[in-house]
């Protein structure tokens, strides 16, 4: 009989991972919910809405500055977290999976970022011309808002003189927001596929054996590890996301110095940012429900294998990989994770924060 403790002598070296390709398809489910919600925003949202009555004060430039700082502390912190994230996926990529299984994720993720750039970059045809998100907001009020605001770029023979052409301000946020979607793209990718490689195999184990149950054992743990990590990654990128979401559609709202203007826009701003943390809810469940529904496919038949050769009890024979339990704590965590980004919108739409003010 094996003892728990001698689990880990038993198991045999696993080797580089192996993706099958069918399991990419998964990658495509997010491509869906992305093409679904900017068809919903670009057909029924209103993409040329004029804000009225803008007015601004002597105050305004005072007021656009400390939002613009406000805006870069939020980037300078997505931009980071994006490039950890995707350092921590290229890192595991390269030193557990096979070059086979690289080369057919590389393949997925230039998918799917030349699909999510074609919306923040390149405009689809079938998109209203001039679709992008701040036109939801009102162009108008972001163009007059904003371009009051100086840069040190913009002045006459400056770097960026001709570029700017007088937009002030609101270059700087077009600037900065373009480059910054290739990172999102990029790292997004990484995480989307860094959680469907959870699925990837070593050469398949012998459930007829001890010791082929064993290794599959220490497969299915590190494949649901493997899973756990990047949904929390998932949640942590896009809660972030949504940081930097608020405060740029936020930027040009203080400035409005009509109380119900200002009080009008708050709302659609609130209104947007509920939209927006719903769709990236719903894109970290687009690949992690068929994700762990394989997983849970895969460990019931681990269980019916190691039945048929005598070690029924799991939880004792197999204790240290934790197949048999289910963790509540773990269950609400990954819940929380799923739904993080509506939170960060629930809480920037209803209640109020002086970060955004």
């Amino acid at each position: 009989m094996t003892r728990p403790g001698d689990l880990q002598a038993l198991q045999p070296p696993l080797g580089r991972l192996q993706i099958a390709p069918k399991h990419l398809l998964i990658l495509l489910l997010p491509v869906a919910v992305l093409i679904a919600s900017e068809y919903l925003l670009g057909t029924f949202g209103d993409t040329a809405v004029v804000v009225p009555d803008i007015t601004l004060n002597q105050v305004s430039p005072l007021v656009e500055l400390g939002a613009r700082y406000k805006f870069l502390a939020a980037l300078f912190f997505f931009a980071a977290v994006t490039i950890t994230l995707t350092g921590i996926f290229v890192v595991e990529l390269c030193a557990r999976h096979t070059l086979r299984s690289i080369g057919y994720t590389l393949v997925g993720i230039v998918v799917v970022i030349a699909v999510s750039l074609s919306f923040s970059t390149f405009e689809p045809d079938w998109m209203p011309a001039g679709f992008e998100s701040h036109y939801l907001l009102g162009d108008n009020l972001f163009r007059t808002a904003l371009g009051i605001g100086k840069l040190p770029g913009c002045a006459p023979g400056g770097a960026l003189a001709e570029a700017c052409a007088g937009q002030g301000a609101f270059f700087a946020m077009k600037y900065l927001l373009n480059h910054v979607n290739i990172l999102t793209s990029l790292s997004a990718a990484a995480i989307i596929a860094g959680m469907v490689l959870s699925l990837a195999r070593p050469p398949k184990a012998d459930l007829t054996t001890q010791d082929g149950l064993i290794s599959e054992a220490h497969a299915l743990q590190t494949a649901q590890e493997t899973a756990q990590r990047y949904l929390y990654c998932s949640g942590v990128l896009l809660t972030t996301g949504m940081v930097l979401v608020l405060s740029w559609m936020s930027w040009p709202n203080a400035m409005i110095a009509d109380d119900q203007v200002r009080a009008a826009h708050s709302g659609v701003i609130n209104a947007l940012s509920m939209f927006r943390g719903v769709t990236y809810s719903v894109l970290i469940l687009s690949y992690y429900m068929p994700v762990s529904l394989i997983l849970k496919v895969r460990i019931e038949r681990f269980k019916r294998a190691a039945s048929r050769v005598g070690q029924a009890d799991l939880g004792t024979e197999l204790e240290g990989f934790n197949i048999n339990r289910i963790d509540s704590l773990d269950a609400f965590k990954s819940i929380l994770a799923i739904v993080s980004p509506i939170l960060a919108s629930a809480i920037g739409s209803f209640a109020d924060l002086s970060f955004l003010q």
